[in-house]
This record gives C-alpha cells, sequence and structure tokens, in this order.
C-alpha cells in the first residue's frame, strides 16, 4: 500500500511487520528521505508514529499522517488484508 500526499508519501516497504501488523514508512517526497515510521504498539493496541531526530511536521503533513492511520489502516483487517 502507499499514498503519495502533498510533501510525504507513506508506504509499506518490502511487506515489513512488526507485531504481527503491516509497518509504513514515511518518505519526504522532495528529498525521498525517510522521516518517520508507523508502527503498531501492543500495548496500547494501536498504531503510533515515530519521527526521525531533527525531523518537524508541520499541520498538513501531521493531518496527512492521521489521515493515513484513519482511511488506510484502520480500514484493514489486523492480519494485513484488505
Amino acid at each position: 500500500m502507499e499514498i503519495k500526499y502533498k510533501f510525504i508519501t507513506i508506504k509499506q516497504v518490502d511487506d515489513e511487520i512488526f507485531a504481527k501488523r503491516p509497518v509504513y514508512r514515511i518518505f519526504n517526497n522532495s528529498s525521498g528521505d525517510q522521516i518517520g515510521v508507523l508502527s503498531y504498539y501492543s500495548q496500547w493496541r494501536q498504531y503510533v508514529f515515530s519521527s526521525r531526530e531533527e525531523c518537524v511536521f508541520n499541520k498538513s503533513c501531521l493531518v496527512d499522517v492521521l489521515d493515513f492511520i484513519d482511511t488506510a489502516i484502520n480500514n484493514t483487517k489486523p492480519d494485513g488484508g484488505e
């Protein structure tokens, strides 16, 4: 799965899995650098966002991350299937 927003792209790379759930990488559209990750945090039973050190995000990028969690991840079964 991959969704491209105005400034970032969020996608699963090489079918990476953690805690039996897909891991999603966040990339800067301009530089192509990975700037964050969305992974399942089993203690909270939900996905969490972790940014790379020294990365900054504006409101638009954070809204895009939340949109991805709400639309892409929450509409997917726990085993990663559609």
